[in-house]
Order: structure tokens, then C-alpha cells, then sequence
């Protein structure tokens, strides 16, 4: 169901849903399922506003207050999160490091870790004066810190790999200790658990700067999105996974087709909404927030728990279906600790720790994103379209500007383009109070008293 894109700065981004809930079924959807990419919104292309180097600057106290108010919160010291959203102890590590990734790092800093044990870190590499500092238009700047990031993993792939060729360990420099140091509670024979770190060096870009205009935007939409979650009897919590999905980016777009801030694909969105060339409510956050909301019940349902289901939202459910035979175990920790093989790799075993992380930030993000500014609520009132009728006349029919009718209504942006016929019964969204100003025998609008919320 779900894709990202690569984006400037080199990441591949993108999620996958094998299967879809129809009327209590579920059908495989092959066609929404490529190759397995990591869910990550794309920053856009802008000027960059560069965190703070926190990384390997920071004073030994400075880190261990962070560390400890970290650890305070993803234990929800303030019993903001229901309990069913406790971080499990299995994925308390994991779950940690993502915290630092979405509310530490800034998009000047690039984590270098180990795919399968993200928490191990090696280093994480600075390139603010790269960003700041160098020449050349942003996108050739981000391009650059990121050849010197991966330069620099390269660097630590081969001390890893002369590390793995050494007979004894008795005499090591001071880089070769520092890895068999950061290795140890890896289990296993040392040469192979070198060897195989070798092969499994990531660079992960830092979400902060990214994480913190996603807070700012997701102010225009979550109370509203909540409701939707409550009118199925789910967790409110589920609506912070546009976090992890495009960071509240209306406008987010995959090369692979992906839309909206819940990155629908197009044959998911088409099984329960408007989704072609003319009407895409797939860019409609709160008409795809109740798509999201309907595959959750239904996955949910089918799986029995939280941490799966979620994953599923990634996966696909007949995927998540295939690890837990596999694995023997319904448990994600374990799933995760025992199978590493076919669709199920870094993606779907990050993708549960992922929300919870960006779950965690948003509900304490007085602590960690001091005095940010949130958007407003965009409150609005739903009409209805009585009768087919061109995109250029809603202006007049409704009696709210073409810009308005756009902010609100980002479904319609190729309608207004092509100004082509809007179906009869469509939802239109209009700023709230406007509702009941329209007279409902003006022809093909009329005030829609369901709904409201």
C-alpha cells in the first residue's frame, strides 16, 4: 500500500502493503509490492536549517542528562501513551535509537550503525560545515555530505573486515579496539561477527529538522484525525504514523506512486476511495487518516495485536503471516531477533520502533522540542456536491476562494488544474462556519449535517 522516494540527500525511501481488507477479506494486492525500501518522509528542498552539532561534541554530563530523560520518557513517565503502546523491553534498544534519530540528529548528522543491531553505533558524522559552508546550490551540498558520510562508512566497513582477518586480538590499534569494544555483546565467534558487520554498515540521516515541520504542520489536522480513530474503537495513538510516513508532508509523492501524508498507494486508495487523474483523495489527510484507519481494524483483527498489525500496515499481513511461521513466534522481538530473510528486513523490523519512537517525541514534545510552533486546528465544516459540476465553479457554488477551496481540499488540485468535471456526492471540505451560509437550492452544493466531525 505504502512507498517513499529517494530524495536529495540519498536515501532510499519507500514502504510496502502485499495485502488489502475488502469487506472483511483479504486480498493480495502483487502490485503494491516492490522491493522492501525504509519508510522515511523526504525533506524538501529548501535552505538548510541545520541542528546544532550534538553528536560527538557534547559534554559527557550533557549526554547522560539526555540519556536519562530519554529513557524517562519512552517509559512515559507522565502516562501520556495507553499501555498497549508501552515500549516492549525486547525492543527498548531499538526503539531508543530511533528516538535519537527523529528528536537528536539534524539532517547535518549521519548515523553509521548496524543494520541488524541499529543501536550500535559507530559514528555519527558531522557535516554541518559541508551544508552551511559549502558552495553550490543546496541539493549539490547535501549531495556532497553525503558522498563524505559514505566515505567514511566505507572507511569503518574495511577496519571492520581487518578486524574480521586477524588471528589474535591481543595487539589492536586504537580504532580496532574501539570496534571489538563496541562489538562485544554481540554473541557469536568474534571473526564472524565481524565479518558480518562488515556487511551490514548503514548510514541513517538524522529526522530532527524534519521531524520538528511535521510537528508544526500535524497541528492542522490531529484532533480531527483522532476522532476518526475513535469512531472504530482504536488507539488515538495510530494517528502519529505520519510521522514515520511523510512527517506530515501533504504533498509527499514516491516515484513508485505512493501519496499523501499515509503514503496510500493507488490500487489500495481505489479499493476504498476517489483515486485518478482527476479526484486523488489519497492527498485528503482526513479522508486517507479513515483508509488508515479501516486497514489498522482490519489487520488488528486479524493478527491480534499492536506491533504486528502495525508492521503489517508496512509489510503487508500475508508477509507478517510468513515471518511468524517462520520465526515460530507471534512475539516481534523474537520475529525480529529470528528471521531476517525475503521481505522481512530492515524495513519491517524497524518500522513498529519507528512509530513508537515518533509516537513517543510527539507526546513529550515539550521536552525535546522546546517553544515550537504548532499550527492551528483548520476547523471546517463538509459539504456535498448535489449534481456533477466543473472544478471552476465550486468557487461560486460554495463562496470560498479557489486558494481556500485548494488548502482544504488537496484531493482537487488536478481537478481546479484541468477544470474537469467534480462527481456528484463528493465530500468537499470548506473553512468551518461557511456551512451553513450556502443555500442548499443554489444547484449541486448542499450542507451535509453528517459528519461533522
Amino acid at each position: 500500500m505504502l512507498k517513499r522516494s529517494a530524495v536529495a540527500w540519498g536515501l532510499v525511501l519507500s514502504t510496502s502493503l502485499s495485502t488489502l481488507p475488502v469487506h472483511g477479506a483479504v486480498m493480495p494486492l502483487n502490485a503494491d509490492t516492490p522491493h522492501e525500501f525504509f519508510p522515511l518522509g523526504a525533506i524538501p528542498l529548501q535552505e538548510p536549517q541545520i541542528s546544532a552539532p550534538r553528536s560527538e561534541l557534547q559534554s559527557e554530563e550533557s549526554q547522560r542528562q539526555w540519556h536519562n530523560l530519554k529513557s524517562q520518557i519512552l517509559r512515559d513517565f507522565q502516562n501520556r501513551v495507553s499501555p498497549e503502546f508501552s515500549v516492549p523491553h525486547g525492543l527498548f534498544e531499538r526503539t531508543s535509537f530511533w528516538f535519537d534519530i527523529y528528536t537528536r540528529y539534524g539532517e547535518a548528522h549521519h548515523v553509521i550503525h548496524h543494520v541488524r543491531y541499529p543501536w550500535i553505533v559507530y559514528r555519527v558524522f558531522d557535516t554541518t560545515q559541508t551544508l552551511i559552508n559549502g558552495r553550490g546550490p543546496v541539493w549539490l551540498r547535501r549531495d556532497r555530505a553525503a558522498k563524505l558520510a559514505q566515505k567514511e562508512a566505507d572507511r569503518i566497513r574495511r577496519d571492520l573486515k581487518k578486524l574480521a582477518a586477524k588471528k589474535s586480538y591481543a595487539k589492536l590499534n586504537a580504532q580496532e579496539r574501539y570496534l571489538y569494544s563496541v562489538l562485544e555483546s554481540v554473541p557469536g565467534p568474534r571473526s564472524k561477527v565481524f565479518r558480518e558487520a562488515a556487511a551490514q554498515v548503514r548510514s541513517q540521516l538524522g529526522q530532527k529538522d524534519f521531524f520538528a515541520r511535521g510537528l508544526q504542520n500535524s497541528g492542522r489536522y490531529l484532533p480531527y484525525m483522532e476522532a476518526e480513530f475513535r469512531k472504530l474503537s482504536l488507539p488515538v495513538e495510530l494517528s502519529r504514523l505520519p510521522f514515520v510516513e511523510s512527517s506530515f508532508n501533504e504533498k509527499a509523492y514516491s516515484k513508485v506512486g505512493a501519496s499523501g501524508i499515509w503514503q496510500i498507494m493507488p490500487q489500495t486508495g481505489r479499493a476504498y476511495m476517489i483515486v485518478n487523474d482527476v479526484i486523488d483523495e489519497r492527498n485528503s489527510p482526513l479522508k486517507a487518516t479513515r483508509v488508515a484507519a479501516n486497514i489498522f481494524r482490519s489487520y488488528v483483527r486479524a493478527l491480534g495485536q499492536w506491533p504486528l498489525a502495525v508492521t503489517a500496515y508496512n509489510n503487508g499481513i500475508g508477509n507478517i503471516q510468513v515471518a511468524i511461521k517462520n520465526a515460530k513466534s507471534n512475539d516481534l522481538a523474537t520475529i525480529i531477533e529470528r528471521y531476517h530473510r525475503g521481505s522481512f528486513k530492515f524495513a519491517s523490523s524497524n518500522f513498529y520502533t519507528c512509530f513508537l519512537a515518533a509516537m513517543y517525541a510527539e507526546r513529550y514534545h515539550d521536552y525535546v522540542f522546546k517553544n515550537i510552533y504548532r499550527e492551528p486546528l483548520q476547523e471546517r465544516d463538509i459539504i456535498q456536491l448535489g449534481s456533477h459540476t466543473k472544478a471552476r465553479n465550486l468557487p461560486r457554488l460554495t463562496g470560498v476562494s479557489k486558494d481556500e477551496l485548494l488548502k482544504y481540499n488537496m484531493d482537487l488540485r488536478s481537478a481546479f488544474q484541468r477544470n474537469a468535471v467534480v462527481p456528484r456526492g463528493l465530500k468537499i471540505f470548506v473553512p468551518a462556519g461557511r456551512r451553513d451560509m450556502i443555500d442548499s437550492r443554489v444547484f449541486g452544493v448542499k450542507p451535509s449535517r453528517k459528519d461533522r466531525s
